[in-house]
């Protein structure tokens, strides 16, 4: 057994080692050193700088760009789609196609994405007036990755409602393009919704009763209800009301919410909102999710479960939704099952895995050329289904510089905005700004400004929209005014989605 040797306790009586540092400190405390001392400070003095020279090379290697994390720049491409106008006023519009100046390492100088005579540009940012970073802290990002090391945009992160919330709307209103015009259509489009609500606090698509008593026109003969309400629920919250907020609206949101809950009709298989179409019972689940996401009311979510489970057994086996629960899919119901699916997991709620590859499983099957443009029921290349399948692909991962998106993008800008579809309008309107390019200024200033023109000024119909088209003949004002404020808040309903993320955060 070894032992720990005992330091004298005499004071006069010490270890050689201990002799050995004494003279050494002593030697210190003089005017001179010994030689082998310098020597030796040299040597750490040398080793010291050599290490400090080497961590200032990998910084400089780690941060090419010499700014702060998160600064990128965006190789764009004009591209003009000859013989076609895009322009609601006439006037030729011009589309830009952005892609990430990283993801250009190794491609080929010839791009056939690209037209021969593509003008190639370098810019930064890809839109001058967008800058998500003026959002506050409290939104999507967690405000400790703002410390670490950033990526360009890329796989989608955001889509949020924090850019709902008082402190972020407007700053994100006006890096999109919004202006205080907007919103006082948006304003005028929630009191017409105000003065149509029911007693019973739902909204309905006919004027033929109180409170409007045909004093709009445009009345539609749809009986349902649930869809109705959702719609109208959704332009509220789409601008930040809820029934737990301050708001002259919450009694309104509160009533509406309340009537969707009396409407839900208990199955096996989840909560009911039907009334006839999975349409309406996906607009009223996404209404439901929302108010409970945004709320955190607790009470609700029972009710937006039960409602999400009814979707998630109402699928096709070969991943789509049409108008009955079981039936093979179509892409407009499609769409709001899954805007629905996309805030229920926002908010927290149950969803299962299977249930979103099987989504992607009917996308494929209605989708054509890799996926840049969709079909209604089968594959092929139509307006509002490929608007409606290329924000779905969004939803579910596709990255920003995937190039079929980029295709299918690239088509939906050099269609332009639609005069009397809104539904079309709707989905487009989303896919254009969350992807974000240089020609979202273009098309933001046509869209909105036809739908500030030619908002109704006169009588019971002020704050109104209606447009002779299919969709608009079948349901009438009420459908043509919610799809119509939903439009004009996209620059804060939901956060764009690809916005720069933390290296740590890499999907």
């Amino acid at each position: 057994m070894s032992s720990v040797p005992i330091q004298p306790q005499n004071p006069s009586i010490s270890p050689p080692q201990v002799t050995a540092g004494r003279e050494w400190l002593d030697r210190q405390r003089g005017d001179s050193l010994d030689p082998d001392v310098r020597r030796s400070l040299r040597s750490c003095v040398t080793s010291f700088l050599v290490h400090i020279l080497i961590l200032v090379i990998l910084a400089c290697c780690w941060f090419p760009f010499g700014g702060p994390p998160g600064k990128s720049l965006f190789l764009t491409a004009d591209y003009e789609e000859s013989g076609r106008d895009a322009n609601l006023d006439g006037s030729p519009g011009e589309v830009a196609i952005p892609l990430l100046a990283s993801s250009m390492s190794g491609m080929p100088s010839s791009d056939p994405l690209f037209p021969s005579d593509t003008r190639i540009r370098i810019t930064s940012p890809t839109d001058s007036n967008f800058n998500p970073q003026t959002i506050s802290s409290a939104s999507v990002f967690n405000s400790s990755h703002q410390t670490k090391m950033t990526l360009p945009f890329d796989r989608p992160t955001g889509g949020g409602w924090n850019g709902r919330l008082p402190e972020n709307r407007t700053g994100l209103l006006d890096a999109g393009g919004g202006s205080a015009i907007t919103e006082g259509a948006v304003q005028a489009g929630l009191e017409w919704l105000v003065r149509h609500q029911h007693e019973n606090g739902s909204w309905t698509f006919s004027f033929d009763e109180k409170p409007c008593d045909r004093r709009c026109r445009h009345s539609s003969d749809m009986t349902n209800t649930t869809g109705a309400t959702g719609l109208a629920l959704l332009c509220f919250l789409g601008q930040g009301h809820t029934h737990h907020t301050e708001s002259p609206y919450r009694e309104a949101i509160e009533n509406g919410i309340y009537y969707l809950i009396k409407r839900i009709g208990p199955t096996p298989h989840g909560g009911d909102l039907q009334e006839g179409t999975m349409y309406a019972h996906g607009i009223a689940t996404l209404a439901l999710c929302e108010a409970y996401g945004m709320s955190h009311d607790q009470s609700l979510r029972s009710y937006a479960q039960s409602c999400v489970d009814f979707i998630c057994h109402a699928q096709h086996k070969h991943g789509g939704w049409r108008y009955s629960p079981g039936q093979q899919g179509d892409t407009t119901v499609f769409g709001w099952q899954m805007m629905a699916l996309k805030s229920a997991k926002m908010a927290g709620l149950r969803v299962p895995t299977e249930i979103t590859h099987n989504a992607r499983r009917f996308l494929d099957h209605v989708g054509s050329e890799d996926g840049a443009f969709y079909g209604y029921l089968q594959s092929g290349i139509e307006p509002t289904p490929t608007s409606v399948g290329l924000l779905c692909r969004m939803y579910t991962g596709w990255p920003r510089n995937h190039r079929p998106l980029m295709r299918g993008v690239r088509y939906l800008a050099a269609r332009g905005p639609s005069k009397t579809d809104l539904y079309f309008n709707y989905y487009a309107n989303q896919v254009m700004f969350h992807y974000r390019l240089e020609g979202w200024t273009g098309w933001n200033h046509r869209l909105s400004g036809y739908l500030v023109r030619t908002q109704a000024r006169l009588g019971h119909e002020m704050g109104s929209w209606y447009f002779e088209d299919p969709y608009a003949q079948e349901a009438g004002r009420h459908y043509v005014t919610c799809m119509a404020i939903m439009i004009l808040e996209v620059y804060y309903r939901h956060m764009p989605l690809y916005q720069q993320r933390s290296i740590d955060e890499r999907l």
